[in-house]
C-alpha cells in the first residue's frame, strides 16, 4: 500500500493574465520597506518598489484573489519557498506594471522606532479582459482543522459548472510535489456535480506527518486545482515550476481550493 506523507508547507496562489488585455493608469501607488540588519539602502528601496508595484496591481483591480500566503515563511524551513514566491511575484510585476514615475523618500517611524524606504509610483498596469467563471466552483469537504501525527488524510470533492481535471499539490520542507495524479491513481475526468472521495483507491493512504518530529505543532496546506481542459503538469517537482504552472492557467478555465490545517 502506498503511503504519501504530507509535510508542513507554505502556499502561494497566483492568478493569470492572458490575451485580450487593457491598460489601466494608476497614480500614487505606495510601498515601503524597513532598513535593518544587513539590508542596504539600495536593497530596501528595491523591495519598497516591488511593494509599490503590488499596490499598483491592487489599485488596478488585478490583485483580487492574486497572492494568498498561508503560514509564515521562516529562515529554517521557508528559504526555497520564499525565493520562489519572490521570483513569481517579480515575474508578474515586471510583466504587468510599467512604472512611469517614481518618488523615493526616507521615513523614520517614531512609534515603531524603525527606519523605512518609501517608494511612490505612477504606473500603467496591463489588465486581462478574461474574467473568472463565477459558476465554476470547486467544493472540497472533510479536511479537519487539526490532525494528530499518523492520522489519515481524507476528503471529498465536487466540481460545479463543468466536467474537470484535478491536480492536488503540496509544498513541504523536503520539497514540492503533486500528490494526485500519482502512480496509483491516474488522471481522469471528474464529472460535474458528482462527489469523489480521496484517496480514490484503497491502494493509497495519505498520512499526516510532521516534517520536524520535535515540533509541537506544524501547519499543513493543501491546494486543489480543477481545470475545464486537461492541462498536464509535466514540470520539475520544485516550488517555482509548480507555481509558474498555476500562474499561467487561464482565469476562465480554472478554479482553486486551498486550506490550512494543523498537525499536533
Amino acid at each position: 500500500m502506498k503511503r504519501i506523507f504530507l509535510l508542513t508547507f507554505c502556499l502561494l496562489t497566483v492568478w493569470a493574465l492572458h490575451a485580450g488585455e487593457t491598460t489601466v493608469k494608476v497614480r500614487k501607488a505606495v510601498g515601503r520597506w524597513e532598513v535593518s540588519g544587513d539590508l542596504s539602502m539600495a536593497e530596501a528601496e528595491e523591495r519598497a518598489l516591488n511593494e509599490a508595484k503590488k499596490d499598483a496591481l491592487s489599485k488596478a483591480g488585478v490583485m483580487e484573489n492574486v497572492w494568498s500566503v498561508f503560514g509564515q515563511v521562516t529562515s529554517d524551513n521557508g528559504t526555497e519557498f520564499a525565493e520562489a514566491y519572490s521570483s513569481v511575484s517579480i515575474l508578474a510585476m515586471n510583466g504587468l506594471v510599467n512604472v512611469t514615475s517614481k518618488e523615493v523618500e526616507d521615513l523614520w517611524d517614531p512609534v515603531a522606532r524603525k527606519f523605512f524606504k518609501v517608494v511612490t509610483i505612477d504606473a500603467t498596469v496591463t489588465k486581462s479582459d478574461i474574467r473568472e467563471d463565477r459558476s465554476y466552483v470547486l467544493e472540497v469537504n472533510g479536511i479537519e482543522p487539526v490532525y494528530k501525527e499518523s492520522d489519515l488524510f481524507r476528503c471529498s470533492l465536487k466540481v460545479h459548472g463543468a466536467d474537470s481535471y484535478v491536480k492536488f499539490f503540496w509544498f513541504g520542507d523536503s520539497g514540492a510535489d503533486m500528490i494526485y495524479p500519482n502512480e496509483y491513481e491516474g488522471n481522469q475526468l471528474f464529472k460535474a456535480g458528482k462527489t469523489y472521495d480521496f484517496p480514490l483507491t484503497d491502494a493509497v493512504e495519505m498520512v499526516m506527518s510532521k516534517a520536524d518530529a520535535k515540533a509541537e505543532v506544524e501547519k499543513v496546506n493543501v491546494i486543489v486545482v480543477a481545470t475545464k481542459k486537461d492541462y498536464p503538469y509535466i514540470g520539475e517537482k520544485d516550488y517555482l515550476s509548480i507555481l509558474s504552472w498555476i500562474f499561467n492557467l487561464p482565469a476562465d478555465q480554472r478554479t482553486l481550493y486551498y486550506h490550512m490545517t494543523l498537525i499536533k
